[in-house]
């Protein structure tokens, strides 16, 4: 999605979690997967924020992609985590999940339209 939409007020926040058996040693290996300078990577090693992201999006079984969209103006004030104004979901027909499924075109689509571009399709 970065190197579809060339906008530096676009800014992309890559949480890895100790989820499926994963390990920061892991996620060492896998950093270079997410180059472009817009992008912020974090170790949540206590996976404390995504204890509060499987309540709030109701994230059974693995969670690996899940895609959200905040508006401009989101901001983690407190210790809850801001509602996204969208989610995508790379497993949700695979465990029942209630949120779309992922699909990069439509994503892309869907940030641009926030960043108030047209759609590139």
């Amino acid at each position: 999605m970065l190197a579809r939409i060339d906008d530096p007020r676009l800014s992309v926040h890559v949480v890895w979690v100790p989820r499926n058996g994963a390990r920061q040693r892991h996620v060492d290996r896998v950093l270079d997967l997410v180059t472009d300078e817009r992008a912020r990577q974090y170790w949540d090693g206590q996976a404390s924020v995504i204890d509060q992201y499987d309540d709030m999006l109701v994230l059974t079984g693995p969670c690996a992609g899940v895609f959200l969209i905040y508006p401009a103006r989101a901001r983690w004030d407190d210790a809850t985590p801001p509602r996204p104004a969208y989610v995508m979901d790379a497993h949700a027909r695979e465990y029942d999940r209630p949120h779309p499924q992922w699909d990069a075109d439509e994503f892309a689509d869907l940030v641009r339209a926030y960043l108030g571009q047209a759609p590139a399709r």
